[in-house]
Formats: structure tokens, sequence, C-alpha cells
């Protein structure tokens, strides 16, 4: 029996008969996830203006870089950090910063995983119910802002304080002309429904077209905003104070500074950019699932026909990201610098909210840890109490009836520590590192000037000592004693740990007050002291400081009334 005859087919037919390009599932994902798309991360974040933002998601290609930074906009900066998804166009866009009021940001700070803070921000159009200040340590500034900071200079360690505004004069930011024909342009993707409509594929043009059309509306309505923000010049201030520089901290000196008060909020950090952002994203990921699944049923042709489509607007995407202006919302609105006596007693107050925001921040981070600070004082209100008219004591004034090792209640209104004087001796250009005011802070009394009860009170801030002490023993035990004089800056470890206050008082006397950190404020008894009973205190060793000697109080004290100095001038 003959065997059948077989033909072999042309070597070409072969290679087009390997090349099996479909609609498997695996290769869509590979077209559509496989290939990221940087450009398309920008433009999506706004950093190419709302042109960016209607190009972005025109080609699926790329579509997994337009979630994550959808994604990394839509949530804050402790969030993008935890995940690792912080990206330099996510920085650009929207900056890193950390609220304070935030305890999974405080654990961020704390860890330093995020690197140095290198601003602080005050927004002072988020104040809280109870008029707290919200403050926030930055990591990366986005583009706009580090702009408008390359346009006016460092004021450096020692100098005396400068303080930028906005000129005064109208600002009227520049028009890009290509941002409106590169919306427009867009619109050709409906060019790819046509075509699949007329090859029986509607379905998966308009499911592929979906995650343009939402951008697209966005795009419409931020340039629209910006059309009508644009019509008229800008004349007043904004909402945003900062400081930024190399910040003083304990484990550093603090560096050169810039102060910059009243600039405009980023408006990528709004919540509705972030519901737009969030809702993108969503959008995104159901085009790109139901995208896979229409194309389970779809031929060969209209496979290729829908990829072409998408590879067009790849190309077009990366032209629009090349082409069109970085957006700079206020970047060049000229600064100039704003002598003291000109600004307004608003400014002045958010100078002072500024500096102390500074100082909480410190705290946060500090190595005696944020909980032994709960008592200190951080806003103006009580920064007033330290001026006391035009008076400024150096002592406490003892009651007459007062003797050497007697003890009497005082009541105590605030407290200003260490990390608030470092940073007013900081910000006005004062010399002073926060290890040199490590163990000074100012204590403001209330006091009557007679002994009748019914006479009025007055505050009296006294520049003072504070030392945070920790015992090494449970128990007393003078046979296992051993003198201890850790260095300052030593992280807090002992057994019933608490602050000792030293209030300079008449010559070779000293008030002296031992509390429980959070139990400062209020009526307390003191006791008053000569230099021999302090002395003697501190030379056993048993309260694990550095201080071994009443003339290194003196120096400590001596350095809290430089610092009252800094803050009287921030007073004015």
């Amino acid at each position: 029996m003959a065997e059948p005859t077989t033909t072999s087919a042309p070597a070409s037919s072969s290679f087009l008969g390997s090349f099996n390009f479909s609609n498997n599932l695996v290769e869509v994902g590979a077209l559509t996830a496989l290939i990221g798309s940087s450009a398309a991360e920008s433009l999506i974040l706004g950093n190419r203006g709302a042109a960016g933002v209607a190009w972005a998601a025109t080609s699926s290609f790329g579509t997994i870089s337009v979630v994550k930074a959808c994604f990394c906009g839509a949530n804050s900066g402790w969030l993008r950090e935890t995940l690792g998804i912080r990206t330099a166009a996510s920085d650009s866009a929207v900056g890193l910063e950390l609220p304070y009021a935030s305890n999974r940001a405080a654990k961020i700070r704390r860890s330093r995983n995020a690197g140095e803070p290198m601003a602080i921000f005050v927004h002072t159009s988020m104040e809280s119910s109870k008029g707290a200040v919200q403050w926030s340590d930055v990591y990366a500034l986005d583009h706009s802002t580090s702009v408008m900071l390359r346009t006016i200079p460092d004021t450096l360690p020692g100098q005396p304080l400068q303080i930028f505004t906005y000129a005064d004069y109208p600002f009227t930011p520049l028009s890009n002309g290509l941002q409106l024909p590169a919306i427009l342009l867009s619109t050709s993707k409906i060019v790819e429904v046509y075509f699949m409509w007329r090859h029986n594929a509607l379905l998966l043009g308009l499911v592929s077209a979906a995650p343009w059309a939402f951008f697209f509306i966005g795009a419409v309505a931020i340039q629209s905003v910006d059309f009508i923000q644009n019509r008229h010049a800008q004349t007043s201030i904004g909402t945003l104070d900062l400081i930024t520089g190399k910040l003083p901290m304990v484990a550093r000196p603090g560096g050169p500074r810039k102060v910059v008060l009243g600039a405009f909020e980023n408006p990528r950090n709004s919540i509705l950019w972030r519901c737009f952002w969030a809702i993108g994203a969503l959008v995104c990921t159901a085009s790109v699932a139901f995208t896979y699944i229409i194309m389970t049923d779809q031929p060969r042709s209209v496979v290729f026909i829908w990829a072409g489509f998408q590879l067009c607007w790849l190309a077009v995407r990366i032209l629009v990201y090349h082409f069109v202006d970085t957006n700079l919302p206020g970047g060049w609105r000229m600064l100039g610098v704003r002598p003291w006596s000109t600004l307004s007693a608003n400014l002045k107050m958010r100078l002072v909210d500024l500096t102390l925001s500074l100082g909480q921040f410190q705290t946060e981070i500090h190595p005696r840890g944020v909980v032994q600070y709960v008592d200190d004082s951080f806003t103006h209100s009580d920064l007033a109490l330290i001026s006391d008219g035009m008076r400024a004591p150096r002592l406490f004034p003892l009651p007459t009836h007062i003797t050497p090792s007697s003890s009497f209640i005082v009541e105590i209104q605030a407290v200003f520590g260490d990390t608030a004087l470092s940073s007013a001796m900081w910000m006005t250009g004062a010399q002073g590192t926060p290890m040199d005011l490590y163990d000074s802070c100012i204590v403001v009394f209330a006091i009557r000037d007679s002994n009748n009860p019914a006479a009025p009170r007055r505050s009296i801030a006294i520049p003072s000592a504070r030392i945070l002490s920790g015992a090494n023993l449970p128990e007393s035990d003078a046979e296992k004693h051993v003198s201890n004089f850790i260095p300052k800056g030593a992280p807090n470890f002992g057994w019933n740990t608490t602050w000792w206050y030293w209030i300079p008082c008449q010559t070779g006397l000293w008030l002296q007050l031992q509390v429980v950190a959070g139990k400062t404020l209020g009526v307390q008894q003191v006791e008053v002291c000569s230099d021999a009973q302090v002395g003697a205190l501190l030379s056993t060793g048993s309260l694990n400081i550095s201080i071994q000697e009443v003339h290194e109080l003196r120096a400590v004290v001596d350095l809290a009334r430089r610092g009252r100095e800094a803050f009287l001038e921030l007073l004015g």
C-alpha cells in the first residue's frame, strides 16, 4: 500500500504559524503590565499639567504604571513610604510630608526610614478644633516649591533672621499654549473606538477607552480651574509657612536656613485630587480586567488592530511628555525680604508658630522620647507669658518669710524646654546648638506681688535648668551604689525616670523640684536649697546625669537666658 504523500510548507509559512500572537490572557497581560511607563506615571500625577493627565491613560501599555502612580497620589506620605511605592515622580508631584498628629507617621519619623527632614511646613488653614498648629516635617519637596526656594539665598548660621514673602505686585502665572491643544488632540482616542466598532468589537473599544474618558474629563476640569484662576492677577498671600535647610536636632547643629511666610499650598495635595486619583486607579484596573475577558473571544485581526493603536498612543504620549512644559503653580512668583518691622501682627504670630513647630518636631526624634515633653508649651499664646511687659527677671523672687531648707507652694503656668529654645536661637541666628541647650528651659510662674489672696497675679518667666534622671535600682543600696555621670544625648534608661528642675533665686539659692513627666504644670511644692546642698546631690552621681557641679548648672541657666532673648526678639 502506497504511503500518503506529504507536502512541506514553505519556511515563511512555518514562521508565521509559530508566531502565535493571540488573545491569550497571558499575552494581553504582558502587553499591558510588562510595558511600564515612567512618562505615564509623571503625566498622571500632573507634572505636565492638564494635558499630561489627558494623555496618561490613552495607551493601555503602561497601565500598571498609571495605577501605581494614582495609588501613590491618593495615599498619604507615610503609607507611600511604608509600602515602598514612593517614586521620584510622586515626590515631584506631591512631595513627602509626615503630619505630626499621625501615629503611623511618627513611627516612620522615629525610625528615620524616610531619611533626614529638609523642611517644616505649617498649614495655617488646617488649625484643629483646639487651635493647635498643624505642622508636618517634609522629606521631599514638590517641584513647584523647590523652584520657588531656588530663587532666594540661604541665611547662614549666625546671620540675622531673613523672612521672605511674596513681593508686593500682582502676579499672573504664565499660560502654556500647548495645554489646550494637547487636551483636544487626545480626543483622537475616539478613532480607536470607531475602528473597533467597524470590526464588531465595540465593547472592547469602549472598555479600552474608559480610562482615557475619565482622565479627559478630569483634565478639562483642571484646565478650566486654571483658566479661571489665571484671569485675575494674584495679590494675596497663601496659607503655607515653611522653613527649610539643615534643621537643628540633638545629633547635629542647624545649618543654613530659608524662611518663607504665606506661600501657596500645592493644590495636588487637596482631597479633590486624592479622590480623583483613587477613582482613576479603580477605572484603570477595571478596564484592564475587562479587556482581558473581552479579548478572549476576539479574532487575531482585532488583537493586532488594538495593539497597533496602543503603540500609536504610546508614541504620542512620549511626545506630550517631552514637549509640554512642566507644571509650576506659583513656582515663579517672586519672593522678597520683609523687614521685621513691616510684618503684620498676623505674620509675626505665624513666624512664632513656625518656630515652635520646629521645636515640637525635635521632641518627636529626641533621645529622651516624646513622652517626656508632654508638658512643654508649643503655642504662641503661652509664649506671650514670657515677656512680662518690659521686664525680664533673671531670678525667682522668694517670699520674705522663706528661708533655706524650707519649702512652699508655687503655680507653674508653662514650660519652654530645650527644643523650643534651640529652635528660637537657630531661627534668629543666635549661637547655641540643641546639644548646648540640652538641659536649659524657661519656667513660667504665676505669682502675686503681695500676701493678699485677692491681689492680682502676674506671670514671670525664669530661665532655669532641668535634667531628666533615672535611678539605677528600684531600691537604694548604699553598698551597691555606683556613681554614674551619663553624657548628654544618651537614651533614657533606668527606673523611676523624673524631671529635676533647678530655678535660680537670690544669690546662692535654688528652687528644687522633682516631678514625673506629665505632672509639671499646676500647683507644685518646691524646696529651697543652697549651692552646697545642690552640689552635694549632683556629686553623688545617683541621678545618672552628666552635670556634677553647681557651676555647670549656672552655665545651663545662662544659655536659657540667651534662649529667652531669642524668643523676645521673635515676639518683637
